[in-house]
């Protein structure tokens, strides 16, 4: 059976996994808020803070084993920090970001619509090419005699 502790060894412990949760939920707010983005990160992350916890619940906690009051302090923390944190950091990615989509749509956009164009002509003189080829006529065809026919 697993120690009873005392409420201020109990305290200590969720400080340290809200601590742990903070620190996993700041990670999180560096990636996508919403949208099939956020899918991969989320499930990354919540694993990543429940391999936290338990780490941290084998090796340093007077209670020696994951208790609900852990799980809880640690995703409080995550939520924390995550709310605290992400508006600034989805600013900050925007900054960050932001010279590469000027670039992107004042040079890649084009680009990529010449290729398609050209593409597209590529296709057109090869479907040409091939009707030019095959311009031969179709003969009728003589439809073939039964064997042993009484015709």
């Amino acid at each position: 059976m697993a120690p009873v502790l005392a409420p201020w060894q109990a305290g200590r412990e969720m400080l340290c996994c809200l601590y742990l949760g903070a620190l996993v939920g700041a990670l999180r707010a560096l990636a996508p808020g919403r949208g099939r983005g956020a899918f991969l990160p989320d499930a990354a992350l919540v694993g990543m803070l429940l391999l936290f916890l338990q780490s941290y619940a084998a090796g340093y906690s007077d209670a020696g084993s994951l208790r609900w009051y852990m799980a809880a302090a640690g995703f409080a923390g995550a939520l924390a920090a995550h709310s605290l944190l992400g508006p600034w950091a989805g600013r900050a990615w925007r900054l960050v970001l932001g010279p590469w989509r000027i670039l992107a749509r004042r040079c890649l956009v084009p680009a990529r619509g010449a290729l398609r164009a050209a593409r597209q002509a590529r296709r057109a003189r090869k479907a040409a090419k091939t009707a030019a080829e095959n311009q031969k006529k179709s003969l009728q065809n003589q439809p073939h005699l039964l064997y042993n026919s009484n015709v």
